[in-house]
């Protein structure tokens, strides 16, 4: 093979292996290299492609001229050095290549040109079709998202015609998963989230959580428990050492209305997951402290919440009420989470929380207070009102029926009084570790042990929210007040 030959091969094996390796911007900085200057893709508009780059103003107004004629390529003298414009192609909306260069005639002599504008175009289109995936895949997962809080929220009309929006209907009834993958590698979520969704027979109704950046939260519909427990099994099988170990909690079988019950049991259920060997648990054991409590507490709820719901904001800027009551909600659930939930700064949450604790009368950084508008809110829509209770909490849990809910909560405790003493210390402390340590006399890292291991026999979440501290404080306050 002469050597020129053999030369304009390995500059079209370079210029593929580029291609392959680094997209566009690789065959641009190639071309640069070889003409010892500046080479550019420029948008319709005259946009460089690579604005962040310092480029000659020739260039730009290069390919303006060429896009405002009807030729496909243009070399010009600019002083010393020569430009030249060159299209992509004939599509309208590809880009124009510029180059600027003491060495352009290096990429203007055939077949040089040649092979490098087709692999570029090639490289281009890629990259564009890429991008165009990339942006509808994101764009998916923000109207899930918007269904999430929805569905959080309890707007279940709102949420069927939103996710109607995507062809994918809501699965009513279904069980909420909670999916926890160890690692974060980019692309690893979105690799367990294609699993699921096959494994399931595409009937997982995919959410990707905006708190936890390694959870996924599907809607799954009800399965035959051999072949969820297989689903189960396999799901948690496939992962590696990038993905790190998955672990699962799945909720009780719920109506799609009750989907936030459904979240708070899987996350639950995903702390005792992580504990043992199957990697995967349902939620068990246990009642709702609302259910106990409906008709007599709606009296005292709506006592509690009075401030809020007669608030109407004063000026168009302020949040209206149903915002208020969703950032409490989120509040509650998530904690200093909540500001990445609501796609807000930190500082606009917590000028809300305060502007909700003044109408409330509570300290919403205080777990008591935590735990009674949480309660006062799970008892919002829970049914009928019984006018002849008394609104007062005290009153509603010396009920025998709630000192029987606390005491079967608070039973995997009972045959470690050193557990049950640290979980009522932390309580104490408003769930906060150093201020228990100090008060047990532990370092930090033993108090956190001490709560994993109380984790496993309640199965519950204690240390990352949702949490079951609220109805471990109100449980406690049931058979022998704290504090």
């Amino acid at each position: 093979m002469p050597g020129d030959e053999r030369e304009s091969l390995d500059r079209l094996r370079a210029l593929q292996r580029d291609a392959e390796t680094g997209g566009p911007q690789r065959l641009l900085d190639r071309i640069a290299e070889e003409i010892d200057g500046h080479a550019a893709l420029f948008t319709p508009d005259g946009t460089p492609l690579t604005p962040h780059r310092e480029l000659p103003g020739s260039l730009a107004e290069t390919a303006r001229r060429l896009r405002g004629g009807e030729a496909r390529s243009v070399v010009e003298h600019d002083g010393a050095h020569r430009v030249a414009a060159f299209a992509l192609s004939a599509e309208p909306d590809a880009p124009t290549l510029a180059l600027a260069g003491p060495s352009l005639d290096r990429f203007t002599t055939e077949p040089a040109r040649t092979d490098a504008l087709r692999l570029l175009a090639l490289s281009w289109r890629a990259h564009h079709a890429h991008e165009r995936w990339r942006r509808a895949d994101e764009a998916g997962d923000q109207v899930r998202e918007a269904v999430l809080h929805l569905l959080i929220d309890g707007a279940l009309p709102a949420a069927h015609r939103t996710a109607g929006a995507l062809g994918d209907p809501l699965p009513d009834p279904m069980r909420v998963w909670v999916v926890e993958i160890g690692a974060l590698e980019r692309g690893d979520r979105d690799a367990v989230a294609d699993r699921l969704v096959h494994l399931t027979g595409g009937r997982a109704w995919m959410i990707k959580c905006p708190v936890y950046s390694g959870h996924l939260i599907p809607a799954v519909p009800p399965m035959d428990h051999e072949r969820e427990r297989a689903c189960l099994a396999e799901l948690v099988a496939t992962a590696t050492e990038s993905t790190g170990r998955i672990s699962v909690g799945i909720s009780n079988v719920l109506p799609l209305r009750d989907y936030a019950v459904g979240y708070q049991q899987a996350f639950h259920a995903l702390a005792h997951a992580r504990g043992n060997a199957e990697r995967f648990a349902t939620f068990g054991r246990g009642h709702d402290l609302a259910a106990e409590i409906a008709g007599a507490g709606q009296r005292w709820a709506r006592q509690v919440l009075a401030g809020l719901e007669e608030f109407s904001p004063q000026r168009p800027q302020d949040p209206t009420r149903e915002e208020l009551r969703g950032t409490l909600t989120s509040w509650l659930m998530f904690h200093q989470q909540a500001a990445r939930h609501l796609k807000i700064h930190r500082n606009t949450l917590q000028a809300r929380l305060h502007k909700i604790g003044a109408l409330l009368d509570r300290d919403l950084h205080r777990l008591h207070d935590q735990a009674c508008v949480d309660l006062a809110l799970r008892l919002r829509n829970s049914g009928a009102a019984d006018a002849s209770a008394e609104a007062d909490l005290d009153a509603l849990l010396r009920a025998e029926a709630v000192r029987r809910w606390a005491a079967q909560l608070l039973d995997p405790l009972r045959a470690s009084p050193r557990l049950r003493e640290t979980v009522r210390a932390w309580l104490l402390a408003d769930a906060r570790l150093p201020e228990t340590a100090e008060a047990l006399g532990l370092s930090t890292t033993a108090v956190r042990k001490r709560l994993v291991r109380a984790e496993q026999l309640l199965e519950r979440s204690l240390l990352h929210s949702p949490s079951l501290s609220y109805d471990l404080h109100l449980a406690f306050r049931a058979l022998n007040p704290l504090g």
